[in-house]
């Protein structure tokens, strides 16, 4: 069976040039130019002209369309995405957000029966703090929050839960509540409190609980 080369990865290709659309501007420049430039002992029909002219107006009403659907999409997106405040969301990673003093948290499972500690590192690769968490049981599932010194700024961190032989705790998750949400160009991203996180990246959505 023969093997068809992609046109963009063939040797000396040159990738064709993407057309641009007709705006109505670029519409009725070539409208005047064809009045300027008809002959005098020759002119245009007239009902040709009509036609266009009613083409124009036609790809007016386009555009406008075209941007009426565009814009409330975008308001429909964040008004969708304001739901998400004041919810707990879960997401894969191993960073927490420290805001005012009070720190995002670190959902994890435990590999095996051991003790762990939860190593806490700034944005510059330096060790903050190591928090000695109890013994865990194999398979117990487990929620890290750091209650952060007066030494510690706000920002973000990472969070390593290690074993008792320092090996790195896989599979950790983010997890905290959201304060706000913004639409950039990747799309919504929920602020946690100096933790962003992508909301295609939420794997559950609940309400915070309580404190007692």
């Amino acid at each position: 069976m023969s093997t068809i080369a992609h046109p963009i990865a063939a040797a000396g290709a040159t990738p064709a040039p993407t057309p641009s659309l007709l705006s109505s501007t670029n519409f009725l420049q070539i409208l005047v130019a064809e009045f300027k430039g008809q002959d005098p002992t020759s002119p245009t029909d007239p009902t040709q002209f009509a036609s266009q002219l009613v083409q124009f107006a036609n790809l007016g009403q386009l555009e406008n369309i075209d941007k009426a659907v565009q814009q409330p999409a975008a308001a429909g997106l964040m008004q969708a995405a304001s739901a998400y405040i004041g919810r707990e969301v879960v997401a894969p990673g191993n960073q927490i957000g420290v805001l005012n003093g009070k720190a995002t948290a670190i959902a994890w499972t435990a590999p095996n029966t051991d003790t762990y500690t939860a190593q806490i590192i700034n944005s510059a690769g330096a060790q903050v703090d190591a928090v000695t968490l109890n013994a865990q049981n194999a398979g117990s599932l487990n929620s890290f929050t750091w209650s952060p010194p007066s030494s510690a700024g706000d920002g973000t961190y990472t969070v390593n839960i290690v074993d008792s032989k320092g090996a790195a705790v896989g599979g950790t998750l983010e997890q905290g509540i959201v304060q706000k949400v913004a639409l950039t160009g990747a799309g919504v991203t929920l602020d946690l409190g100096n933790l962003q996180i992508a909301e295609s990246q939420v794997e559950s959505v609940a309400q915070p609980q309580s404190a007692n």
